[in-house]
């Protein structure tokens, strides 16, 4: 059965984060035998413009706030509550609706996966009269409306606190699941694997394209912690580790890496993390059970990532340099406050996402028509 079905997983590419649980599920699929998984960046295919605008607004969002344009973070929490029936999110659902169901009708799948909140997909579907299974992924910790203008057939979700507040919504408790978001297996091996843990080492992460701020005073600040290493991962940053690798030439506790696909080593090498707040890199992290300090998240998503997370007392926000080294001094110096913090993230482990959610959406499938009911070609 699963062969003969073509899986359409819908995403976007702000940052890397829902790229990255598309190419999970896309290859936890493939193993289970689904030869037709397509992955495709819909706001790019079909709002290429104002995909790259928005793209460049994210990517440059802390930059833009240092300024006073923080253009993402307003939009994110002018819409934040947004109810699902109010004029403007009818707006913002019909908005280029008919170039991103041009899209879906061309492919014809017979499952569509979201791990981006398009709102508006599931109900013009069925106003087609076209029956496909939706899933939607929702890859933060906490919830903007966004994700719920259109409902799916099923919901997976990071954590039972987010399925509560889903349910204070108006979300039936039936459609919503919690899985945890889809990592790579690697990082749920790491825990079994027993590394040489350096003494006193800090990893700082960039992002996948290399954003996090004022990356070279961190630096220099964090080296005057004794005996600390430092591991630097740049992402696809190649400027970035450029001048970082002029400025720290010959110093031997400072390391330098571009994109690596072993960041399940280094975290799990590592006594503490130093990152942006997205919800991916934050899972990851929960999952090695390492403590992570956010520097200046910016506003919007991450901000709100962060906040809940340190409300469990798995990250420690730091908005400045004085308060980035009092985290991670304590962090590297005080061993019951790092044991206590890795046990805490135990708590939020969920466990094998993808295996979780590509064993429901079988489960769900088993039960319906082998072929879906297309109707028309065009949107």
């Amino acid at each position: 059965m699963q062969k003969s079905r073509n899986l359409l997983i819908l995403t976007a590419s702000y940052g890397d984060g829902h790229l990255q649980v598309s190419r999970v599920l896309k290859h936890k699929f493939e193993q289970y035998g689904f030869q037709s998984v397509r992955v495709v960046d819909l706001f790019q295919e079909a709002h290429p413009l104002m995909n790259r605008v928005t793209r460049f607004l994210y990517m440059n969002s802390g930059a833009l706030s240092s300024y006073g344009l923080d253009y993402y973070g307003w939009s994110y929490y002018l819409t934040r509550d947004l109810r699902p029936d109010s004029l403007l999110a009818k707006c913002l659902n019909i908005l280029g609706i008919r170039k991103l169901m041009n899209v879906i009708l061309k492919e014809r799948p017979d499952i569509i996966i979201s791990t981006f909140p398009f709102g508006g997909i599931s109900e013009q579907l069925k106003r087609r009269g076209i029956t496909i299974p939706t899933f939607t992924i929702v890859t933060d910790f906490v919830l903007h409306n966004r994700w719920i203008y259109s409902i799916p057939d099923q919901f997976f979700v990071a954590t039972e606190h987010l399925r509560q507040t889903m349910i204070e919504r108006g979300i039936p408790e039936h459609i919503i699941t919690v899985s945890g978001i889809p990592i790579r297996d690697t990082f749920y091996m790491a825990m079994a694997e027993k590394p040489l843990v350096p003494e006193r080492s800090l990893l700082i992460m960039a992002g996948a394209y290399g954003v996090l701020r004022d990356s070279k005073k961190m630096i220099e600040q964090l080296l005057g912690i004794s005996d600390v290493h430092i591991n630097v991962v740049c992402g696809k940053n190649q400027k970035l580790k450029d001048e970082l690798e002029e400025a720290f030439a010959g110093e031997s506790r400072v390391r330098l890496y571009g994109f690596i696909d072993h960041i399940h080593e280094l975290m799990n090498a590592s006594s503490c993390v130093i990152t942006k707040a997205g919800g991916i890199t934050l899972s990851e992290a929960i999952h090695v059970s390492v403590p992570v300090v956010v520097f200046k998240p910016f506003p919007g998503q991450e901000k709100e990532n962060a906040g809940f997370l340190s409300e469990q007392g798995i990250v420690f926000i730091a908005n400045d340099m004085t308060e980035l080294l009092h985290h991670a001094e304590a962090l590297l110096s005080d061993e019951a406050l790092n044991r206590t913090v890795r046990e805490r993230a135990g708590t939020l482990q969920a466990g094998y996402a993808a295996e979780r959610i590509v064993a429901d959406v079988l489960r769900m499938l088993a039960g319906r028509a082998k072929t879906p009911k297309w109707k028309g070609s065009s949107a």
